[in-house]
């Protein structure tokens, strides 16, 4: 138990440190990634970053060679710009750069590129069927493949190239918000849920039982659940800005115990408290800032519009209307800022990214506190099993800060969620997750869930269990 104490005091101490100096490294990297090299390596139709040589394609208008990033895109480019000359695919087999014009074609479902038509390119129409045996599909000529997407939508730009992939990895775990830019005109409609049961009482690391809970306090929380709807939307303005808006609906449920001593003999008294609402409005702007082959960073800025009451009230044993407690309430009372960075990268099948958000509160509220600062750290990795499943590995580290000021109709001794330095704490929650594009084209389904592998507060805080995240994104 010394041992654990030691330990546990030492990773403590040093969290919050390494979280910031990661931080630091992580925006440091971003600058010498920049330095390397300066050739385009966004396609000149969708704006996608090109994440698979092999399927790459090339063509020339007025002496400036133009990069796509799969055959699909080359095909839709020159319906619009028929003067577009020296057409190139690559040779799926060996890498090679044939002629447009005379190479052979598959589309197999088994080969999936990278804007969704599963379309590769061989030199030869014998070594198109020769894959065509093993992968299945159709294979057809450069005329065919033409004629193929002018008499269909498949590829064109109002449904496929708003910088993203069918390709479910490209896409950060549900649990993730503001991952990915669109390319201009691109919209994304998600809806999601998240639950995240308590259950018991941590003081600093440790679980504590009940009577440690009322050596200080007179009631002791027993469990919490905190449940989240929410709808969100993103807008793409220009390659390089994308608009997101997030609203949410919100359900607390909290049981407790009173402790009461009459007569030298202790009573215990079970309770319930509920509260349900919207919660605070988000509004962010995701601007990118570097673009490359492999990998892409954008900043994340937002502000928190306080919509959420901070004034619930229930049925408590002390009062037929008590003011619930901070965690109970639905939202900070406050406009809170929000600003960070994401970096993302992808291979073959996988994807990877690292994302920091610091959301900073400006200023008190009504009742003359604020919410601490929060500080989160995510990194993931998704891998695609098939062209329509995918699962992620993702870690977070969370640090918040304390509760600054005091609600006056709070009594801090009555229970530790009414003391506002009960909400220093840190966190490192391990998830696990799938993406699917099974139910129907356009749209994907998420779900990850996480448990904690630290958790630490300055005071008394509730036990978290585990976190259960949800969602569909619609790709318009």
């Amino acid at each position: 138990m010394m041992v654990h104490s030691i330990i546990g005091k030492k990773f403590k101490n040093n969290f919050k440190p390494v979280v910031m100096k990661a931080t630091n490294i992580l925006y440091l990297l971003l600058f010498s990634l920049g330095a390397f090299g300066q050739k385009q390596s966004a396609c000149s139709l969708c704006k996608m970053d090109i994440s698979d040589v092999r399927f790459m394609a090339f063509a020339e208008i007025k002496n400036t060679k133009l990069s796509f990033d799969a055959a699909e895109c080359l095909v839709n480019y020159i319906k619009l710009n028929t003067e577009a000359k020296n057409l190139q695919v690559t040779d799926y087999q060996t890498g090679n750069l044939i002629e447009a014009t005379s190479a052979f074609y598959l589309k197999s479902a088994d080969i999936p590129s990278p804007m969704g038509a599963n379309i590769s390119a061989y030199a030869t129409e014998k070594a198109a069927q020769s894959m065509q045996k093993q992968k299945g599909g159709e294979v057809m000529n450069w005329d065919t493949l033409q004629k193929r997407f002018k008499s269909s939508k498949f590829g064109s730009n109002t449904e496929s190239h708003h910088h993203h992939s069918s390709r479910p990895d490209i896409y950060g775990p549900t649990g993730i918000m503001g991952d990915h830019l669109h390319g201009k005109g691109g919209k994304m409609l998600s809806v999601k849920y998240m639950t995240m049961p308590m259950n018991g009482n941590r003081s600093s690391s440790k679980l504590i039982e009940d009577e440690a809970v009322f050596a200080n306090y007179m009631v002791s929380p027993q469990q919490m659940n905190m449940q989240m709807f929410m709808i969100s939307g993103m807008y793409a303005i220009s390659d390089k800005v994308t608009l997101m808006a997030m609203q949410n609906f919100r359900i607390n449920n909290m049981t407790l115990t009173h402790k009461m001593v009459m007569e030298g003999m202790p009573m215990y008294h079970d309770f319930e408290t509920k509260a349900t609402g919207f919660g605070d409005l988000n509004l962010n702007t995701l601007i990118g800032l570097i673009s490359k082959e492999n990998y892409s960073f954008h900043l994340n800025t937002g502000l928190s519009v306080p919509l959420g009451s901070i004034s619930n009230r229930d049925k408590t044993p002390m009062s037929e209307s008590a003011k619930l407690p901070y965690a109970m309430q639905l939202g900070s009372g406050t406009y809170d800022a929000t600003i960070g960075g994401t970096l993302r990268g992808s291979r073959e099948k996988s994807s990877w990214g690292i994302q920091h958000l610091s959301t900073f509160r400006m200023g008190k509220n009504q009742y003359d506190y604020n919410l601490g600062d929060l500080h989160q750290m995510n990194l993931w990795t998704t891998h695609s099993l098939t062209s329509k499943l995918s699962t992620s590995l993702r870690i977070n580290a969370t640090v918040s800060g304390a509760i600054n000021g005091k609600d006056d109709e709070l009594m801090p001794m009555m229970v530790p969620t009414a003391k506002g330095s009960n909400y220093e704490r840190q966190i490192i929650r391990a998830f696990a997750g799938i993406n699917s594009f099974t139910l129907t084209k356009g749209i994907l389904a998420s779900a990850e869930i996480g448990l904690p592998v630290f958790q630490h507060s300055a005071g008394v805080f509730m036990d978290e269990t585990f976190t259960l995240n949800t969602g569909l994104r619609f790709i318009l």
